[in-house]
């Protein structure tokens, strides 16, 4: 039957805030009608100061039933977990996904106590004192699904962290692309088209200023200046547009890189034995070197050594010449 009421969908690939230390982006929601069940793929961005990165638990509720459905992370690796949804059955609207942060304890209690420091009229309590019942509590979202944005895959079951990992990879990589895609064929040629048209507005005013009277061309020099500050930062937003696209260019070689080496991981193997080889290599190469340096420069001392000797020798033989008198003043 047509169902005309309004879409609950959390939407997908935007920011969702509302956790102390995570932001979180909705990748992908599917079911398995078969097997009755769901797979939600989020993304996690560290946004907070906490040094240790917080854990995350669980719970899916229908709307209309408020029954609890088994949810469990299947998979988390590079930023990416994988939640199933189990026993969720066909006749399902809306289901809630509640994501919980947990921070570390430890962080916690190092804040409770700067807090407590703060406050003049309370002691500085010891960290071992400090009850979790004084901690604050888990900060939680709630993600929904929708059965009308969320995508039936009879072909979903439970796969390897291997193949996950390909998945979550692939999908970036998908995503990479797509931005690229967008700033080369949209945003750039949009500021070259608005530095265009500014160039010539320019143009156009300072030709009439020809005909205006001193007053209007102090007006028309005002907005000449106007339209020169646009054009500058049109060509900045074009320079910082070509450096996100090599910057993403970048990233999108280094996930293909690191796809390669998931499904060949021979090569990976290859590489790292030819690494290996050609650093033995370059490290025979240096001590043969410093070998050769060390016999150069234990020739060099050696011949200045020996330098050394005749000069000696040969200043003692000057000197004995000198000293000994001639054949003339003996007679």
């Amino acid at each position: 039957m047509y169902d005309d009421s309004a879409i609950a969908q959390t939407p997908y690939n935007k920011s969702i805030n509302g956790l102390n230390q995570t932001t979180l982006i909705l990748r992908s929601w599917e079911y398995n009608p078969k097997n009755q069940l769901m797979e939600v793929t989020i993304e996690t961005v560290h946004t907070g100061t906490d040094a240790a990165e917080p854990t995350f638990t669980f719970e899916a509720k229908g709307k209309e039933s408020k029954e609890l459905y088994p949810a469990k992370k299947v998979y988390e690796s590079d930023n990416v977990m994988v939640v199933h949804i189990e026993n969720v059955p066909t006749e399902y609207h809306v289901i809630g996904l509640f994501v919980t942060e947990h921070r570390d304890d430890k962080i916690l209690k190092q804040e409770y106590k700067r807090q407590l420091k703060n406050d003049s009229d309370v002691a500085t309590t010891e960290l071992d004192k400090i009850k979790k019942s004084d901690l604050p509590k888990p900060e939680d979202v709630i993600v929904v699904g929708d059965y009308r944005e969320i995508k039936v895959n009879k072909n979903l079951v439970v796969k390897s962290d291997k193949a996950y990992q390909k998945e979550a990879i692939v999908e970036d990589m998908k995503r990479i692309k797509q931005e690229i895609t967008v700033i080369i064929d949209e945003s750039i040629p949009f500021q070259k088209e608005l530095v265009s048209t500014l160039a010539k507005e320019k143009a156009s005013l300072k030709s009439e200023m020809e005909y205006e009277t001193k007053e209007e061309q102090t007006e028309t020099e005002k907005e000449i200046d106007k339209k020169e500050n646009a054009i500058s930062s049109a060509e900045e937003e074009i320079e910082a547009y070509k450096s996100k696209v090599k910057e993403l260019k970048e990233k999108y070689d280094n996930r293909e890189e690191k796809l390669d080496k998931l499904f060949h991981p021979e090569r990976q193997s290859v590489e790292e034995n030819q690494e290996s080889k050609e650093q033995k290599q370059q490290q025979e190469a240096k001590k043969k070197h410093e070998k050769h340096q060390k016999q150069d420069a234990k020739k060099q001392d050696k011949n200045k050594k020996d330098e050394s000797k005749k000069e000696q020798k040969r200043q003692q033989q000057k000197k004995k010449n000198k000293d000994k008198p001639s054949e003339k003043e003996g007679k």
